[in-house]
This record gives structure tokens, C-alpha cells and sequence, in this order.
């Protein structure tokens, strides 16, 4: 029988020590090699999306000159390769206003929206009734609205504030608003908080205006399309020009008594705009979104979202 000399035995395990010494050495190296390695990339990528945030300023600061056109080149800059802003111009009042709607007592102009959007008649009117009495003293309820109480009854811990709505995000904590988001999840799209009331019917969409008037959309649509010109665009240099309300009236052919009654709803231009800066730097991105009074002395902000 064999006997392994002590000495040996002892070398061996000293190996093995050593070997497994080294082998947690090079774990922990390596951990801190990616550490090191992520903390740069993370820094690289603060500086980038830095750099897109300025970027996008710019974009802003060029966006509230009043002089510029929506389709002037200066809105579509690349300074270096991999760094870019792109500029977009709107009227607000191309936008429906919620509040000057309910408060104007039109709530079937909400409900010609929401059946365009895919919602039934009886469920548009629920959505409607809903956000007029959100915004409506007293406790007195709509046909299809719901007041304080029937928040309570159904669980829910928000309750109608009887003010006109301040954000969007107000908005979406009305009962029915879910079945608006389902039908269509980019409402928030057409609709705005900030602008003077009344629709700008010489860039406002089809759909709007259809719905204004009751009208059908595909002939409004029609219009839309002459009115925007060659490039398809509102608010260029090339819109067939609109030169007041009668010429409107005449061209989409609204009787005079409808004209009479919802006559308030409509205006051929508004003083806010809509500006939408996108910066990019090396992939990060940075969108601006302000909404402004134009040749105000100091200039108004209605609204300043990044994301």
C-alpha cells in the first residue's frame, strides 16, 4: 500500500487554495470591468440624451419665431452627423377644445366624434354626459353622466371637481373615458385644453369639422384636402385661402340656421400655437412640446411637456 509523504499532501491543497484564490480574483475582476463598462455607458448615454435636449431647445427657439412657416427648411436641421432636430408648427385651434365645447352646452358635438371613433350612440353618450358632469355644478346628474355619489358607489376615489378641466390627465379619470381609450387611444390627439375656444376651421381635420356640423366626414374631407393645397399641409403658403366664414358656409353648404346656433364654434384662426421639437443625439431622443401665445409681450406658456 502506498503512502502519500505529508509534504505532498500539503502542497496539493496549497495548489488548489491558490488556484481558487486566483479564479475568485478573476470573477471579481471581471465584475468590476463591467461595472466600470455599464457606468460609462451610462454616463455616455446621459451626455447623449444632454445633447438631444439641446438639440431640441433649439428647435423650440426657431419653432415660437412667429415669422416662420411650418414648411420653412430651417425646422429640419442635422448639425453633425448623428445629431438632428426636427421642428413641427400647429395651430392649437386646430385642436378641439374640451372645455369651450361642455361649457358651451354642445355635447352632441363630443358625441358626432366619439360614434366617428367606433363608439355606439348609447356609449357615446355616456362618455359625453360623463365629462359635462365632471365639470358642471351641482349634483344633479346627466341622463348617462354620473355625479360625486355614483364615483362612491362604484369604488372609485376620485370625485368630479365641477372646474373645467386642467389636464389631460383629469380627463382620463372620468367614468366612460376607458371605453373612449379602447376606440381610440390617441384621443388626447385631437382634443386641447390651451387654445382661444372656437375651431380653426382653416387647419382643423375633417373629422373635427364634420362633427361640429354634423356633416358627413368623406365630404369634408373633400374640402380639407382643397383647402391644404399641393402639399397636403395646413397652414402653408399654398392653402386655398378662406377669406370668412360666409365662403366656409357656402363651400361645405350649411343651412343658416345651423350656422345660427353653432356659429360660435367655429373661427378662421387662433393666437396659440402648437410647437413639437425632436432633438437626437446618437440615438437618444428628446421631444419638446409647447404650447404659446404668439406676439405676447412676455410670451405666455400654456403648456411645456419632454419626454
Amino acid at each position: 500500500m502506498m503512502h502519500t509523504h505529508p509534504s505532498l499532501s500539503r502542497r496539493g491543497s496549497a495548489l488548489i487554495l491558490v488556484l481558487w484564490c486566483l479564479l475568485v480574483l478573476g470573477m471579481a475582476v471581471f465584475g468590476v470591468v463591467e461595472m466600470v463598462e455599464l457606468s460609462v455607458d451610462h454616463t455616455s448615454h446621459e451626455q447623449q440624451l444632454l445633447d438631444a435636449r439641446g438639440l431640441a431647445l433649439s428647435g423650440v427657439a426657431l419653432g415660437l419665431n412667429p415669422q416662420l412657416l411650418r414648411d420653412d427648411p430651417l425646422l429640419s436641421q442635422v448639425p453633425s452627423p448623428g445629431r438632428q432636430f426636427t421642428v413641427t408648427i400647429a395651430s392649437e385651434g386646430a385642436r378641439m377644445n374640451l372645455n369651450y365645447v361642455l361649457q358651451s352646452g354642445h355635447r352632441e358635438i363630443l358625441e358626432n366624434l366619439f360614434t366617428q371613433w367606433g363608439l355606439d350612440v348609447q356609449s357615446a353618450d355616456r362618455v359625453a354626459d360623463c365629462l359635462y358632469d365632471w365639470i358642471t355644478p351641482g349634483d344633479l346628474k346627466s341622463l348617462n353622466g354620473a355625479k360625486a355619489q355614483d364615483y362612491a358607489q362604484a369604488g372609485l376615489p376620485q370625485r368630479p371637481t365641477y372646474q373645467p378641466f386642467d389636464s389631460f390627465d383629469e380627463v382620463k379619470l372620468v367614468m366612460g373615458m376607458d371605453l373612449l381609450e379602447k376606440a381610440k387611444p390617441n384621443w388626447e390627439d385631437s382634443f386641447t385644453l390651451w387654445s382661444a375656444g372656437p375651431l380653426n376651421v382653416k387647419e382643423a381635420p375633417s373629422e373635427l369639422i364634420a362633427a361640429v356640423f354634423s356633416l358627413n366626414p368623406q365630404e369634408v374631407a373633400y374640402f380639407t384636402k382643397t383647402r391644404n393645397g399641393r402639399d397636403g399641409i395646413p397652414g402653408t403658403a399654398d392653402d386655398v385661402a378662406i377669406p370668412n366664414v360666409q365662403s366656409f358656409q357656402n363651400q361645405l353648404g350649411i343651412s343658416a340656421l345651423t350656422m345660427q346656433e353653432l356659429g360660435n364654434q367655429i373661427e378662421l384662426g387662433d393666437p396659440n400655437r402648437r410647437v413639437e421639437s425632436v432633438g437626437q443625439s446618437q440615438g437618444a431622443q428628446v421631444v419638446i412640446s409647447v404650447v404659446t401665445r404668439l406676439n405676447s409681450s412676455p410670451i405666455q406658456y400654456f403648456l411645456w411637456s419632454e419626454q
